[in-house]
């Protein structure tokens, strides 16, 4: 009897630390995006460099991973097991304030950051923005990615115009960089079905401006980070949005963020995984502009949402949530519209 009580524990302690089990708990990371540091600039996209600290101080004090973006996606690919508590810092745009006021905090943290830089404003010599030498300077700390050549609103484009604004910037940040990687952030995190097909099918992996979890079970061409700029940097937005969990969903319905005629569009998600009472009791999706949107239920898997009220005119979200059963944690997932 006590040899199986030790065979029992044995059996229990190697299912706990199995790379199965690992693999099915450390899935996800949490990626958030910048766009300038500044006390200054505009507060829809700047963070001021001192909260900026706070949240490398933070990362720090508690024992985050913050892993290069590459190595994130690689290993989500490839289904392989990530740390604990990961998160992976980006920033949009190439703004000099992310040399100037960013990096001397990523230098003394020793924290990796990937900046999606736009090459026209680069090659013009734009005061605001960053040069060639200053992104080289940054590496091997900073990894830099294509954010298109004039950062135009990627829908309804010229197919010609659409490869020009992909493929020049990538060109001109491989000659040089030296980068062949991939990788593309949508500006304004907006894109067509054009766009996304293209994308697609020159194999790139595509990064949104939507709140959100990166998983193994992402949409590779959509890859959703949480916003740190203006309102959303502050430190009780900070904390919340990286502790937050992957949404457990196995499909996701439209994919494409373009409305033009029901401008109440619904939205259906299949859960990966039958819900509890009182998860589906805690399930909430909040719309921009309004308050929170109807849920209507098919069994303990399937959710349609819907606004009250027609989305307006340019980007709209549907923000939805869960409670987890850690306290404090969240499954978060965000769609983003787009009203023509």
């Amino acid at each position: 009897m006590k040899k199986l009580k030790i065979l029992f524990k044995l059996l229990l302690l190697s299912a706990i630390f199995s790379p199965s089990m690992s693999y099915a708990l450390e899935s996800d990371c949490v990626i958030l995006v910048y766009h300038r540091f500044s006390d200054e600039g505009p507060k829809s996209t700047s963070t001021s460099p001192e909260v900026f600290k706070q949240h490398l101080a933070y990362l720090k004090e508690n024992d985050y991973s913050v892993l290069p973006l590459k190595t994130v996606i690689e290993k989500l690919q490839s289904k392989e097991n990530l740390p604990p508590d990961c998160v992976s810092l980006t920033a949009d745009d190439g703004f000099l304030s992310i040399y100037n006021e960013a990096f001397p905090l990523l230098t003394e943290y020793q924290y990796p950051m990937s900046i999606f830089v736009s090459t026209n404003p680069i090659d013009k010599k734009y005061d605001a923005m960053m040069s060639w030498s200053q992104l080289r300077e940054m590496a091997p700390l900073v990894d830099v990615f294509n954010h298109t050549v004039n950062h135009p609103h990627l829908v309804n484009l010229l197919p010609g115009t659409l490869e020009n604004e992909v493929y020049l910037a990538q060109d001109r940040i491989s000659k040089e960089l030296g980068v062949k990687d991939k990788y593309f952030a949508y500006p304004y995190g907006e894109y067509d079905d054009k766009t996304y097909e293209f994308l697609k099918s020159n194999n790139y992996i595509a990064f949104g401006q939507q709140s959100g979890v990166a998983s193994q079970n992402s949409d590779f061409l959509n890859i959703p980070r949480f916003s740190m700029s203006g309102p959303y940097a502050k430190m009780d937005s900070f904390i919340l949005k990286v502790k937050t969990l992957d949404m457990p969903l196995e499909s996701i319905s439209p994919k494409s963020m373009i409305i033009e005629d029901d401008f109440k569009p619904s939205l259906e998600l299949v859960f990966s995984r039958p819900l509890s009472k009182y998860e589906m009791n805690n399930f909430a999706c909040y719309v921009s502009g309004q308050s929170k949107a109807k849920i209507e239920w098919s069994g303990l898997q399937s959710a349609t949402v819907l606004p009250e009220e027609p989305l307006g005119v340019g980007r709209s979200r549907y923000n939805c949530t869960m409670p987890s059963k850690e306290n404090g944690r969240y499954y978060w997932f965000s769609k983003l519209w787009l009203r023509l």
